[in-house]
């Protein structure tokens, strides 16, 4: 989980995200509010960035640090209290100091790094020649080209397997609810698995590929269903359980390891 810490502020609730998935319009799985400004704090003598953040629909101020990827972020409720976020995250110094010390970091997409496919664990190589710019093979991610350009080519390849798994698992899926997307995309965002719109527009993190194929499975399922139900109501949930008989399975994984997906990518 997400390291935090609150102090209380009266809220409004009233967002437009809110009306929309209300109204049955939208549903994101797994969203958060988007950074409104990066902010600078001194922790234990060196300069950290503070993504600074407003949510309506937040209760208090809050304070996390992502274990993953050490990001630390300040949500307020309010435009007004957005002045005194920062106070609030300095008044934390020592636990945010602590919380950084148990975050792993972030991995590069770089030549000698690990990292997981569909999760299994893959090495990222150099090759003099191959099949491609850049394939999997035995537990490996062969690169061709200079070592700079790496890291760009393993994203884009990732991007693309990603795609790849979306699209033929969205058009399994929708099959069997009887149901056709009109859109699939897959995205770089670190604030959700996946989306529904009210177009019938289906969108999914890239970082999705990491993850066991059982996970996938599930988190494309579960937007499918939301082409029949755009709620999650009881049938919404049959429907689901109907075409991901692993789902429980699926929600534990995430619920415990879907943060560190974000560890990977992320450049520093």
């Amino acid at each position: 989980m997400t390291g935090e810490k609150t102090f209380g502020v009266c809220a409004n609730w009233a967002t437009n995200i809110a009306d929309l998935e209300s109204a049955g319009k939208y549903h994101v799985l797994f969203r958060k509010s988007p950074p409104v400004r990066p902010e600078l704090l001194k922790i234990d003598g060196r300069l950290l960035e503070v993504r600074v953040r407003l949510n309506p629909r937040a209760r208090r101020m809050i304070v996390k640090v992502n274990p993953a990827t050490g990001e630390v972020s300040v949500t307020a409720p309010t435009r007004r209290g957005l002045s005194a976020a920062l106070d609030f995250a300095r008044g934390e110094r020592e636990w945010i100091a602590g919380q950084l010390a148990k975050a792993p970091g972030p991995v590069p997409l770089s030549i000698g790094a690990s990292i997981p496919l569909r999760g299994q664990p893959h090495e990222i190589s150099a090759a003099a020649r191959g099949p491609a710019p850049v394939w999997a093979e035995d537990g490996m991610i062969w690169v061709r080209g200079r070592e700079a350009h790496a890291p760009r080519r393993v994203l884009d390849f990732l991007k693309r397997e990603a795609r790849k798994d979306c699209e033929a698992l969205s058009l399994k899926h929708a099959a069997r609810l009887c149901v056709t997307p009109s859109r699939i995309t897959v995205r770089d965002t670190l604030s959700r698995w996946g989306s529904c719109s009210s177009a019938r527009a289906l969108s999914f993190s890239w970082r999705l590929v990491l993850a066991p194929e059982f996970v996938l499975d599930y988190v494309v399922a579960h937007e499918v269903a939301h082409l029949r139900e755009m709620n999650h109501s009881p049938r919404f949930w049959a429907h689901v359980k109907n075409i991901a008989p692993d789902m429980v399975a699926a929600q534990d994984w995430l619920r415990t390891n879907g943060r560190d997906l974000q560890r990977y990518g992320v450049k520093v």
